[in-house]
């Protein structure tokens, strides 16, 4: 065929698209933003959105010494590539709590599981070689070491031989190191007696992170260091009363756990629902494509996060993902989990959260990726990689402002700035950059394609005028679908390599269409 000919059928094609996306057009919404963000909007980084992986399955995720992960260590060069920079990764989680460090054991993990199949081991043991899986991400990659809390004299020197060993392991990787995971569930609990208040635990983590620097980083080094410790890591938070009793992450502040100068941030947990015994069956639509379901939880960490930012220290969410107790299939495994974690993370950054962690192990259906083969399934990048994508894509760079322009219960829009001031008071600093557009009415894989229905923006008002604006599409089949999902007309093959053309999609007269079940970022 003639190179005109080939222009031409391109041209005809791409009429016809319109044309029939206009013909399935669900009506039109106009976007407004302001040019600055509000003032004192805060400032997020390049990574703002980064990973928790369950310190069981630490292992499966990095490798080792003498094997790697290159699946993985792909799958984070992607975003680094991106965004210029590389997720911080959090090794933690309920079977940190389970761990004991034995400096003569010649394996570096040994996982015990009650039962075949379970999600998580029962017992686990590290010895020294533990920290080789702390090495192989990307040269860069920072570390948050959630270490054991057990009680007494010899779980303290337990911890603190654990620290020492993370410390000479990871060095100049160590962001972070986390004591215990979601304590506040423990007292009653065979960890620690009924009696334990929010007070006990503040001064017993005191006690911990002192002998840590003093016994395991060493006196002289410690004073020397930055803060090392991101504390609390409680339950997803329910209440806000202010009380020296009541456990929250800004009491625990109150309560004295800044005083050591060692305090770096504090973390809570989230999770939209559960699929614990006893929980009420989460769905797909009620729980994640569902905005007003998501911001109604986001209201507690708002809060907190207001409240910690006034005593002088950061808030993070510091595990979090769709549906708790390692997620739900049908829910967690698809692409509306991608859709979900966009407007989430998108939602959580026009707070005072100042980072996020989306958790996963080998088995869990809420996984990024699934690191190595399990049940016969080989590794491979999971919906919510794609999320990651997207939200890489709009953090480039970092010194990000995101503010909400759209909040209904299936629609969401946010505005994005880069700042260009070192102060977040100086508003007037930042411009407009992108404009995130997120459609969560449900559709579905099954449903006739040509019956997807569409919704138009105008984003004239907002400046959208210009050919130069770009749009890149997250997209797949339907909510439901599990593969053929794409960001930009991109893919991840089995390699962890984005394949296919970059696909940037041209504004027409100030507007675009986004399908349900799908979002889009126009950069302007």
């Amino acid at each position: 065929m003639f190179p005109g000919f080939l222009a031409a059928l391109c041209l005809l094609l791409a009429q016809a698209a319109t044309a029939l996306v206009q013909a399935q057009s669900n009506g039109s919404i106009s976007l407004s933003a302001s040019p600055f963000p509000p003032q004192g909007q805060q400032k997020i980084p390049a990574n703002y959105q980064s990973y928790s992986i369950e310190f069981s399955y630490m292992q499966d995720y990095a490798g080792n010494a003498s094997h790697p992960n290159e699946f993985s260590r792909q799958l984070l060069f992607n975003l680094q590539n991106i965004s210029g920079a590389l997720p911080i990764i959090r090794a933690g989680g309920s079977t940190a709590n389970r761990a004991i460090y034995y400096p003569n054991q010649t394996e570096a993990v040994i996982l015990t599981f009650s039962e075949p199949g379970a999600d998580q081991p029962s017992a686990i043991t590290i010895g020294p070689k533990w920290v080789e899986s702390f090495q192989q991400f990307p040269s860069g990659t920072q570390y948050i070491y959630n270490l054991n809390f057990n009680d007494g004299e010899s779980g303290l020197n337990q911890t603190v031989m654990e620290a020492e060993s993370a410390f000479h392991g990871l060095s100049q990787s160590l962001y972070a190191y986390e004591i215990g995971n979601e304590v506040d569930g423990w007292p009653g609990s065979s960890r620690r007696p009924a009696n334990w208040t929010l007070q006990d635990y503040v001064d017993q983590w005191l006690l911990y992170a002192t002998a840590i620097g003093k016994d395991a980083i060493g006196s002289s080094l410690d004073q020397s260091l930055e803060p090392l410790f991101q504390g609390c890591a409680f339950e997803a938070p329910r209440k806000l009363e202010v009380s020296s009793i009541v456990w929250n992450v800004a009491n625990a502040i109150r309560d004295g756990m800044a005083r050591s100068h060692r305090l770096k941030t504090v973390s809570d947990h989230e999770y939209m629902g559960a699929a614990c015994a006893g929980s009420p069956v989460p769905t797909l639509q009620g729980n994640l494509l569902n905005h007003y379901h998501m911001t109604s939880l986001m209201y507690y960490h708002e809060a907190l996060g207001n409240m910690t930012a006034a005593l002088g220290v950061p808030y993070v969410i510091g595990e979090t993902n769709s549906i708790s107790c390692q997620g739900t299939k049908g829910i967690s495994d698809v692409f509306g989990a991608a859709l979900w974690s966009v407007d989430y993370t998108l939602y959580a950054s026009t707070l005072k959260v100042s980072r996020m962690h989306y958790h996963m192990g080998t088995p869990y259906r809420y996984s990024a990726w699934q690191p190595v083969s399990y049940n016969d399934t080989a590794a491979s990048a999971k919906p919510i990689y794609y999320g990651s994508l997207f939200l890489s894509t709009a953090f480039a760079g970092g010194d990000k402002q995101v503010t909400s322009i759209l909040n209904d219960t299936t629609l969401a829009a946010y505005a994005i700035y880069h700042s260009l001031s070192e102060e977040a008071t100086n508003h007037n600093q930042s411009t407009l950059e992108a404009v995130a557009i997120i459609n969560m009415v449900m559709y579905n894989a099954t449903q006739p394609a040509d019956q997807r229905p569409y919704t138009l923006f105008n984003l004239s008002s907002v400046g959208v005028q210009r050919s130069e604006a770009k749009v890149r599409r997250l997209t797949a089949p339907g909510v439901d679908s599990q593969d053929n999902i794409e960001f930009a007309g991109q893919s991840v093959n089995s390699k962890g390599q984005l394949v296919g053309s970059l696909t940037l999609e041209v504004i027409s007269d100030g507007a675009v269409f986004v399908g349900a079940g799908e979002a889009v970022l126009v950069s302007l």
